[in-house]
């Protein structure tokens, strides 16, 4: 079984205003759900699993019933943070839905609503060669390392550096083996799965991401989402 789980837990500060980011409208329909048909539109997705701040879940399940009735769509609650709300979603899959350790998952942010049929078959691909696989795109700025904030101490070479995006692939076995074997600061330390997995000294497979597969955080993130639709 192949599964995307949407890491839907944030509270989009950033973004400002009453709603989290990922529930403000996009284009007449909310973000998540966009981001969710671009998942149930793949041929070999076979499920989507939605991990929300527990305080949005009726809210959550109210969009779903309106924009999405009887699809494969289900939620859970979030965790604490990025890994914990997949190990919640690894939980509904396999105590609900009777998924295996082979079965995938796609994790993805809520917050991207322009992830291509594309990015999730290369990342299908991959994942058989690869622990784990996460989109990626080069980075074309002059990049400066400071640990002040105020004076730039060496400019890495750009031609190494990649930008990091989602969906982030990986089996549910290998996820449980890598994620119950760190200790409580390795996970903590953590911003991704490809975090854990490196802790671990696995290598991360790198597929071409999109300039497009934005991350919408901050309004003029939504300003420019607009103008791609």
């Amino acid at each position: 079984m192949i599964l995307a789980a949407i890491v839907a837990g944030g509270t989009g500060t950033r973004m400002g205003g009453e709603l989290p980011k990922q529930f403000m409208t996009l284009h007449s329909k909310p973000v998540l759900i966009c981001t969710i048909e671009c998942f149930l539109r793949h041929p070999s997705v076979d499920a989507v699993i939605v991990g929300v701040h527990p305080d949005w879940i009726g809210y959550t399940e109210k969009l779903i019933q309106e924009y999405l009735p009887n699809s494969k769509v289900f939620l859970t609650h979030g965790g604490i943070n990025r890994n914990e709300t997949i190990v919640q979603i690894i939980s509904f899959a396999e105590n609900t839905l009777r998924c295996s350790e082979e079965d995938i998952i796609l994790s993805h942010d809520a917050a991207r609503p322009f992830v291509t049929e594309r990015i999730i078959t290369d990342s299908l691909d991959a994942v058989r060669r690869f622990s784990v696989v996460t989109a990626a795109i080069p980075e074309t700025d002059t990049i400066a390392f400071t640990s002040n904030g105020t004076t730039a101490e060496s400019f890495p070479d750009r031609s190494n550096i990649f930008r990091i995006q989602t969906p982030q692939t990986f089996t549910i076995g290998a996820f449980k083996e890598v994620y119950h074997g760190l200790t409580a600061e390795e996970k903590a330390a953590a911003t991704d799965v490809c975090s854990l997995f490196h802790q671990k000294s696995l290598p991360v497979g790198l597929i071409a991401g999109d300039h497009r597969n934005i991350k919408l955080t901050f309004p003029s993130d939504m300003q420019y989402a607009q103008t791609i639709l």
